[in-house]
């Protein structure tokens, strides 16, 4: 159809999805789609293809690219929402078999500066899963644990080594011998 625009003019956040195996888990979560087409989603008779996720109310599609400047009101501009991203399934001719596509409006999106963006990694799994018929393994993953870093002073920390070495231990031994000496 055109270039996409939503939030900004070249990223279009997705937070709301469709009923598909892909994206029933990532209900809340949001991903990001930089420099975004729409797509048009038709079913043949060889093949069926679902809707993933769509643009906002807000969005807006374009054919004009050759400027930086989008006019909201040109009558030749889409309103959205606008289809993003769509799964199908095809025919293969084989018996019992049956072939798995995934179409995204954006090639961005899985490259490493846009990854790690909230829901990103999740979905680009989730696809991934999807495709090589894993639905098992579609999930929401935890996200890695956090590298918590103290940074002290050498007195700072002087002061912790003080007091978790010899201050406190020291206290519970004088309180040790201190009952001991009453009952004694």
């Amino acid at each position: 159809m055109g270039q996409l625009f939503g939030v900004g003019p070249t990223i279009a956040l997705v937070s709301a999805y469709d009923s598909h195996p892909i994206v029933n888990e990532m209900k809340g979560t949001a991903t990001g789609f930089p420099l975004t087409r729409s797509l048009t989603v038709k079913n043949t008779d060889k093949s069926t293809v679902q809707k993933l996720f769509e643009s906002s109310d807000s969005s807006l599609a374009t054919t004009k690219l050759d400027t930086p400047n989008v006019n909201p009101n040109d009558p030749k501009n889409t309103h959205g929402p606008l289809t993003i991203g769509a799964a199908g399934t095809y025919n293969t001719g084989k018996e019992n078999s049956e072939g798995r596509f995934i179409v995204v409006g954006s090639s961005s999106w899985v490259a490493n500066s846009f990854l790690s963006f909230n829901g990103n990694s999740d979905l680009a799994m989730n696809a991934m899963n999807w495709l090589s018929s894993d639905e098992d393994l579609i999930s929401i993953r935890p996200k890695p644990p956090e590298d918590r870093k103290v940074n002290m002073t050498a007195a700072q920390f002087n002061r912790v080594r003080l007091s978790s070495q010899f201050i406190l231990p020291g206290a519970l031994l004088l309180a040790g011998l201190s009952v001991w000496w009453r009952r004694r």
